[in-house]
């Protein structure tokens, strides 16, 4: 019997036509012909193969798939030190395992009789557990296996994993992730992450090694500090499937060159989230293109600027991609007819057709030379070349793009090339034509020699005769188009002859690889190559006249003219009028740059500066780029924004700031320019929360490591740090400072005077704190709540706070003498709680999807506003009237209420996903959202509050 496994990922990766060639081999052999069985979902491919490939009475959708039937414990390691007296880190964490692998009450530890297997991140730490389980603790039932154990012990061991003789039972394996693949057995009941993997790819196979064969399994993994990104990646799946969680081909980079700068030169069209943002440069207006249901991941724009094309990734490899072409045309002209840049939501208003028919993701988009056609490219689990009608919408033919993944596809420039285009990827690059008579593609394949490339993005010279070839090793490839694709009996000619072949590759190897490029022929008709590269260098290359830069005359490398680093990775580069080009990075910041007539005339060789990093400014003329730092913002998920509340300042002079915080970064905004005034950054760690003192003296924030910090808003230095503030991180923050204080002198302010400051932590503590000029002192911890608290807010007179948590309960706390006055309980997670500006009743949100008002008095629910939003309730604040009250959520809507009647009196529809905070400016002309998709936006209240008062 012969067993095709996963042959739903052999079919849809580009290897049909080699299934069929063996099972072809295989049914010619009467002896191999018995039966054939396949694993996976085979119900759409297996009528492309026919009735006789496989028996249908023996195909199995699903055959051993266990991973739903395991078991998942996690185990902290900081919450673990807490409860005892460890040398180290280490030590705990050696402490906490054997208590893992010892424990019966719990569940977590192996069923008798079975075996375990601990995973490890390297061989040294294996040795050191293994020496410690058996010296220090006396298990002797351990045992090594990693690649440095002997070949014949490695197998003995395995015979063991399978045995059932009493001397094996209850076997510990201490292994690498050696033993993570392949290893297949029904007798291991528990796995262990001792050290947590590196990578959603290492979890999943380290977890597959238990519950095989349809049996139960218990997974438990030691999470710390060092695992955050991949822990945050296994809890964004929820309530996923592990399948769609994690598959294998899921990317967890940027997507590149989705940013587009339009030839006219006025409009900047780039993704965010599951929208496309369309700006007005000279105007600052945006209009939003809405309907994608996941992340955008390419984009490409008609040569004559009319149509626009997005792809999308789809939420589970199983699902349609859908491709959606837009009436750019249409948008740009209502968007300039605006006085105010519209509603910002088009939803479906300017769709010019829906293409659906790639499964999982949408890889790559190009046009053709005159626009007739759209050339679509499918991810890895789709790895199909789609050619489209663009008159009409219809897919014209499709096929399977090569044998490996396919990354990349860029069309040809001149209109006699229409049908042609050119794809690349994994270690191949074709050059294909569409005939449209006969509905077909016709491919010619490249010579590359012995070179093995990965090819992430292609540039095709203006002439059609070159095509420029980013290389993930950090290379560029120059390859000739010297063939004829418009004959049919050019097709496939004599071997080494017309075929596009290999010409020279770049001197320099840029790190990171070769994200984007862009082929540029000056006025002068002489070359250049701009280059992107993934660590943020942006890169000249002169190839001096475009007629013999075509001629594949030259063979030497081709030298970098001159450089310039970036801040993040370099994603997407474009072209726009009079010469000026835009560049995006990874880290949300978009520069514009122009070429020097002559990149090498004042160096010799590769020269970078700074000068890019600072806002508006620009690179001198002589190093060959001249590079202005355009727009900028955080380039993750936004956590929280506040304004300043200072008693001194006018309600306008408050308003015209704002804060942010994000991964890595605290940012001081100018909400009336939207330009960032300040910055401050700590390395490798998020801020969740950010406050101002009421005098504006101190910016205080809390942080994923258990700390909170406290800067100088004016020049960003730090004035102070409370170590180990929570046990884990700090989730909520709450300035402390009594009203008398801004009625002191003008000598007197938060960063000399003693004040206040409430924390809350993951942990479930609130903790209050005594500033003082010289030291922070913890005055009370309190410990009722049993989830993270996720808001704080704070009386005016600061005699008392308000907690919400995600346990479901909202706590008030006696600050004088530091016990609980008040607990409000619902069947919620609560995310965030306010006090009306009289202080006589709470404001309430969290996943129930409304709003409760409870008298603060009593503590009991006076009033509910049921169905407030379709998703999960994030954010809320009022404004100090107590007249309107806004919220936002995770269905990315900002809606404004009447606080006495209870009506949504405005929407707002701009984010793509969840809006994780919101205030209303002081000046309660302005409202500022931020959310997960890293998004800032300032709306404007108008004439709203008069109306509700009305």
């Amino acid at each position: 019997m012969v067993v095709v496994d996963e042959a739903d990922m052999l079919l849809s990766g580009g290897f049909e036509k080699e299934t069929k060639q063996i099972l072809a081999t295989i049914r010619n052999q009467p002896l191999l012909r018995a039966e054939l069985n396949s694993c996976g979902d085979t119900e759409s491919k297996d009528r492309d193969l026919g009735e006789d490939d496989f028996s249908a009475d023996r195909t199995q959708t699903g055959f051993h798939r266990t991973l739903p039937k395991l078991t998942l414990h996690t185990r902290n390691l900081r919450e673990f030190m807490t409860c005892g007296d460890f040398i180290d880190e280490q030590h705990a964490r050696c402490e906490l395992l054997y208590q893992i692998l010892t424990s019966t009450e719990s569940g977590e530890g192996a069923s008798a009789g079975e075996k375990t297997l601990v995973f490890t991140n390297s061989i040294a730490s294996a040795d050191a557990l293994f020496d410690y389980l058996e010296s220090e603790k006396g298990m002797t039932n351990c045992a090594l296996f990693h690649k440095e154990v002997d070949r014949s012990r490695r197998q003995q061991l395995l015979k063991r994993l399978d045995s059932e003789v009493d001397a094996d039972k209850d076997l510990v394996v201490i292994c690498t992730d050696i033993a993570a693949r392949g290893l297949d057995t029904t007798k291991v009941s528990h796995v262990v992450q001792f050290e947590f993997a590196s990578d959603v790819v290492s979890y999943l196979h380290r977890i597959g090694r238990t519950g095989r064969a349809g049996t139960a399994g218990t997974v438990t993994s030691i999470e710390s500090s060092e695992n955050s990104l991949v822990l945050d990646k296994i809890r964004e799946a929820g309530t996923s499937t592990l399948q769609n969680a994690f598959s294998r081909k899921r990317s967890l980079r940027t997507y590149p060159d989705t940013l587009i700068y339009t030839t006219d030169g006025k409009y900047l069209i780039y993704s965010l989230g599951l929208a496309v943002v369309v700006k007005d440069i000279k105007r600052n207006t945006q209009c939003f293109l809405r309907g994608h249901t996941d992340v955008i991941t390419c984009l490409a724009i008609s040569n004559d600027g009319s149509k626009l094309a997005s792809g999308q990734q789809s939420k589970s490899r199983g699902n349609k991609a859908p491709v959606i072409v837009w009436d750019l045309a249409e948008a740009t002209k209502q968007l300039a007819a605006s006085a105010d840049g519209g509603d910002g939501d088009r939803g479906d208003n300017f769709v010019a057709f829906r293409l659906v028919l790639h499964m999982g993701k949408v890889q790559a988009l190009a046009f053709s030379a005159k626009d007739s056609f759209l050339f679509t490219v499918g991810g890895q689990d789709d790895n199909a070349l789609v050619c489209w009608n663009m008159e009409n919408g219809e897919p014209i033919c499709g096929t399977p793009s090569g044998d490996d993944s396919t990354l990349v596809v860029t069309a040809f420039n001149r209109e006699a090339n229409d049908e042609l285009l050119v794809t690349g990827g994994n270690y191949m690059i074709t050059v294909w034509r569409v005939e449209i008579k006969h509905r077909k593609f016709h491919a010619l394949r490249a010579n590359l020699g012995n070179l093995k490339r990965i090819v992430t993005c292609i540039g095709v010279s203006p002439d059609d005769k070159v095509a420029y070839c980013g290389t993930k090793t950090g290379d560029l490839l120059e390859i000739l188009l010297n063939c004829d694709l418009t004959k049919p009996n050019c097709l496939f000619p004599p071997v080494g002859t017309h075929k596009p072949r290999y010409s020279r590759t770049t001197k320099e190897r840029f790190s990171q690889g070769v994200v984007t490029l862009l082929v540029h022929d000056n006025e002068e008709n002489r070359r250049f190559v701009l280059i992107g590269a993934g660590d943020g260098n942006l890169a000249v290359l002169k190839l001096g006249p475009a007629s013999a830069a075509s001629d594949g005359s030259k063979t030497q490398p081709i030298a970098t003219a001159c450089m310039e680093k970036l801040m993040g990775g370099v994603t997407a580069l474009s072209e726009g009028k009079y010469g000026d080009f835009y560049a995006g990075t990874n880290h949300s910041n978009m520069y514009q740059f122009q070429l020097a007539d002559d990149p090498s005339s004042n160096s010799s060789g590769p020269r970078s500066n700074n000068a890019s990093n600072r806002p508006g400014s620009a690179a001198p003329s002589g190093t060959g780029l001249r590079v202005a730092l355009r727009s900028t913002c955080h380039y993750g998920s936004i956590n929280d924004v506040v304004f300043p509340s200072s008693a001194t300042r006018s309600p306008t002079d408050n308003s015209h700031l704002f804060l942010t915080c994000a991964k890595t970064d605290i940012r001081i905004w100018n909400a009336r320019r939207c330009q960032e005034i300040l910055r401050v950054q700590v390395p490798n760690l998020v801020c969740n929360c950010v406050e101002l003192t009421r005098d504006g003296g101190l910016v205080v924030s809390g942080w994923d490591d258990g700390k909170v910090r406290a800067f100088y808003p004016e020049s960003g230095k730090l004035k102070f740090v409370i170590q180990d503030a929570h046990n884990e991180a700090v989730t909520a923050i709450a300035v402390c400072t009594p009203s008398f204080s801004s009625s002191a002198s003008s000598s007197s302010s938060s960063s000399a005077s003693e004040w206040r400051l409430v924390t809350g932590g993951k942990d479930g503590r609130v903790r209050v704190w005594r500033i003082t000029p010289s030291r922070q002192t913890m005055e009370a911890s309190l410990k009722e709540h049993r989830g993270p608290v996720n808001a704080i807010k704070v009386v005016q007179d600061c005699t008392a706070c308000v907690s919400a948590s995600s346990d479901g309960s909202c706590i008030v706390w006696n600050l004088e003498t530091f016990v609980r006055t008040q607990a409000m309980f619902a069947s919620t997670v609560f995310r965030r709680v306010l006090y009306h500006p009289d202080e006589s009743q709470l404001l309430t949100c969290g996943s129930d999807r409304r709003i409760t008002y409870f008298d603060a008095y009593d503590g009991e629910a006076i009033r509910f506003l049921e169905e407030a939003a379709e998703l999960e309730m994030l954010a809320m604040d009022i404004e100090h009237s107590g007249t309107i009250f806004a919220t936002g959520g995770r269905d990315g809507m900002l809606k404004l209420w009447h606080y006495d009647n209870g009506e949504t009196v405005a929407i707002g529809r701009g984010h793509s996903e969840a809006i994780n905070a919101v205030k209303i400016s002081p000046d309660r002309k302005e409202i500022v959202t931020v959310g997960s998709e890293g998004a800032i936006m300032i709306w404007e209240m108008g004439d709203l509050l008069e109306q509700a008062r009305g």
